[in-house]
């Protein structure tokens, strides 16, 4: 049996090995629908000189259709213009966004089978956003509406739009392309966080504390019974002992916190460049918590490669912080020089930290937890968020790096199939455990 099948192995390997590569650019050629109906117009013309009159007819039939599938398609799309616009100037992930296009044909005759591709995908074969008009009037104008939802995040199109038709016969596709079209942002996916951790209201250089509201900084302003969610951290164990009764002590809230958040960009300590992949939940996790924090007016500064953000205040800082991670890309191996290049540019106009002391969250894989890389050292206290990757173990280097950071400082997720879900009950629980 074992015999039988290393036979028809090796011969199915012979069957399959190109012995003449140099002639494939040559039978590619041969193989295509026009290569076969001009050899078969050529035979009816043999037929129809040498044997019946007859025949002429179909050669004639045949190279009518050869020229009308050869030469049509560019005729018919060369008095047409497109606009491409969108009803959303920014979206976040996961929502639909409506698709505008506006179409005029200049020429009398009219055009079918017209491939609207809005470029959501680098690969121009990629028709999963693409929209068919099946009829074009002459002397006309028509517009068009669709809803897609972006793949991921960044900014849209990705590659030009154009237009294609291979009608009638699908011997020749034509492509042009459009040349007015808008800009779409579209954001990574926020998690929504209830709560925040304590020990980022802190700024160990410069704290300024308020008596008026209570945080968990700063001197003692009071008691209060123990409410769920409370750190364990401020419980008046005297006063509970005495009451028998949860107690816990109110102090000072900082009047502005801080928070540095980090998350390694290097595609090489992730696992999957697609939506789905690490990096891209590690970027969601960052603008998440970032977001977190801005809302409750705190300093915020996201850190990524050689590049450092400071949010701004208001709505239009975070705004322009999220723009900012929806176009920033990651450098690839094939691209590494000029990414070197464009970090050098980066570092030059890099924001230098006020502090090397404030609250530090950190974002990585469990490849990169003895990864050094810029950001990562801190003298503050300092929090990490590790992802798990599909080839990782359970091991002792997710618990702690070179530095014995205890595995209470990190927050482990695993590749579940809701990421954001586990990400939200794990902080929650890191919020109120303390």
């Amino acid at each position: 049996m074992r015999r039988d099948q290393s036979i028809w192995q090796g011969l199915t390997a012979i069957l399959h090995y190109d012995f003449c590569p140099w002639a494939n650019r040559w039978l590619a050629g041969l193989r295509h629908p026009v290569s076969n109906l001009a050899f078969a117009a050529i035979a009816a013309l043999a037929c129809g000189l040498f044997v019946k009159s007859i025949a002429l007819l179909a050669f004639v039939v045949l190279t009518a259709i050869v020229c009308l599938g050869w030469f049509w398609p560019v005729i018919s799309t060369c008095g047409v213009s497109c606009t491409v616009r969108f009803s959303e100037r920014r979206v976040t992930e996961g929502e639909r966004v409506r698709i505008v296009v506006q179409i005029s044909n200049r020429c009398p005759w009219p055009v079918w089978g017209l491939v609207i591709d809005p470029g959501f995908a680098m690969d121009a074969e990629s028709r999963s956003s693409s929209v068919v008009i099946h009829l074009i009037h002459g002397w006309s104008n028509q517009e068009v509406t669709w809803e897609v939802i972006p793949p991921s995040r960044g900014e849209y199109p990705l590659r030009a739009p154009d237009m294609a038709t291979d009608f009638p016969f699908g011997l020749r596709t034509t492509r042009r392309p459009i040349r007015r079209f808008d800009k779409l942002i579209v954001w990574p996916s926020l998690i929504s966080l209830e709560t925040l951790l304590d020990a980022a209201e802190t700024r160990p250089t410069a704290d300024a504390f308020s008596d008026v509201r209570t945080g968990d900084r700063g001197d003692v302003i009071g008691t209060r019974p123990f409410r769920d969610g409370d750190s364990l951290r401020r419980v008046h164990w005297v006063q509970t002992a005495r009451t028998g009764k949860m107690i816990v002590s109110e102090r000072q809230m900082a009047t502005q916190p801080a928070i540095r958040v980090v998350f390694d960009s290097d595609p090489q300590l992730h696992d999957g460049s697609d939506p789905d992949g690490t990096l891209e939940w590690s970027i969601r996790i960052a603008a998440s918590v970032c977001a977190a924090y801005h809302r409750e007016n705190a300093l915020v500064e996201c850190c990524f490669g050689h590049e450092s953000i400071e949010l701004r205040g208001g709505t239009l800082g975070l705004a322009r912080f999220l723009d900012s991670l929806a176009k920033w890309k990651p450098c690839h191996s094939h691209h590494a020089r000029a990414c070197q290049h464009d970090h050098r540019q980066a570092a030059c106009h890099r924001i230098h930290h006020r502090n090397c002391g404030v609250f530090q969250l950190t974002i990585t894989t469990d490849r990169g937890v003895g990864h050094r890389v810029e950001h990562r050292h801190v003298h503050g206290e300092q929090k990490r968020v590790v992802l798990r990757t599909r080839s990782s173990e359970k091991s002792c280097e997710i618990c702690g790096d070179s530095h014995n950071t205890p595995q209470r400082h990190s927050i482990i997720l695993d590749r579940s199939d809701d990421i954001a879900a586990e990400f939200r009950r794990k902080w929650r629980l890191a919020c109120h455990v303390g």
